[in-house]
């Protein structure tokens, strides 16, 4: 099913004239528009990481899978279902022999695991510049937690124009800066070590885009027992393809995000799809990530689920005699 089945109660009727706003049939479920809006809202406010510092992140470059610790055969079919999502919303993946930039851990005791790598990167998972750096408290929760996967990512700040990054490794630390106009970088020249970007900037585009440039996920396959490789494929799948909030509550979506709560839910949902189809079709160089997430909502809710439903209308009006 689409949506859950909370979703089927009764429709929505407005004040004074009784006015019942026209249903839609989403897999034998129907929904009301305003109560579509509602649940696409809170999917999209919960699945963002709240960190004010990060804007919406997805990839722009090849993804390139690799899954440690776990038997060939297994790793090769997670590897290969990330991929196939990967490609059905437009994300390619790298040639085999690729440089990782997903990491996939199976761990028997992940808290462990997961502090040794904390420790050794930190600087790495933490880089330090605006627009890709997150808090020490999220990174301290990542470090110990109680979910059967958890998962990091980073980010950076590019030139949507160019593909230039506005930021520099630098002895394992990130700095980065750029310039919207009227300062060029010959007036820094001797100051700083970072480079400076040149980009187009408005009172509603920053002129920058965010991509994401890796992720570590960390699987307690204690906490993971009784979940088959397909479901644990499809979850990974979703994390790794875009920057999900580890600390919202999912239960309450049919998501495969809510897995953690039932262990019925097969595998990515069209509910997923969406959310991903919209990531990857959004302008996503909003100054305010509150225009980010608007624009996220609509086309979840107007392109990727009231369209195609109400183009299947259509052709089923137009195949009745």
């Amino acid at each position: 099913m689409f949506i859950t089945s909370a979703l089927a109660a009764s429709l929505l009727l407005s004040s004074g004239p009784q006015e019942v706003e026209t249903p839609m049939a989403v897999d034998d479920v129907v929904v009301s528009a305003r109560r579509l809006d509602e649940q696409v809202s809170g999917f999209v406010r919960d699945i963002t990481v709240p960190d004010y510092n990060l804007n919406v992140a997805r990839w722009h470059r090849d993804m390139c899978v690799s899954v440690v610790n776990m038997q060939n055969g297994t790793a090769q079919y997670i590897i290969d279902r990330v991929a196939e999502v990967a490609l059905e919303v437009g994300v390619k993946s790298g040639d085999p022999g690729c440089s990782a930039n997903v990491i996939v851990i199976a761990a028997a005791n992940a808290n462990e695991t997961t502090r040794e790598i904390v420790d050794r990167y930190r600087h790495t998972l933490l880089p330090d510049v605006s627009g890709a750096r997150r808090s020490r408290q999220a990174l301290e929760r990542f470090s110990v937690n109680e979910l059967p996967v958890r998962w990091w990512h980073t980010s950076m700040l590019i030139n949507p124009d160019t593909g230039q990054s506005a930021v520099r490794m630098q002895n394992d630390h990130v700095t980065g800066e750029y310039s919207s106009g009227g300062i060029g970088s010959n007036d820094f020249k001797g100051i700083v070590d970072f480079p400076l970007v040149e980009v187009t900037s408005t009172n509603l585009r920053s002129g920058l885009r965010t991509d994401l440039s890796s992720a570590l996920i960390i699987l307690d396959m204690e906490k993971l027992s009784g979940i088959s490789v397909p479901q644990i494929a499809d979850y990974i799948a979703m994390i790794a393809l875009t920057r999900v909030n580890m600390d919202s509550d999912y239960s309450g979506y049919h998501s495969v995000l809510s897995l953690n709560s039932d262990r019925d839910v097969s595998g990515l949902t069209e509910w997923d799809i969406a959310y991903l189809r919209s990531i990857y079709s959004a302008d996503l160089t909003h100054k305010l990530k509150s225009h980010q997430m608007s624009e996220l909502r609509y086309l979840m809710a107007e392109r990727q689920i009231r369209r195609p439903l109400r183009r299947q209308e259509q052709l089923e009006a137009n195949e009745v005699p």
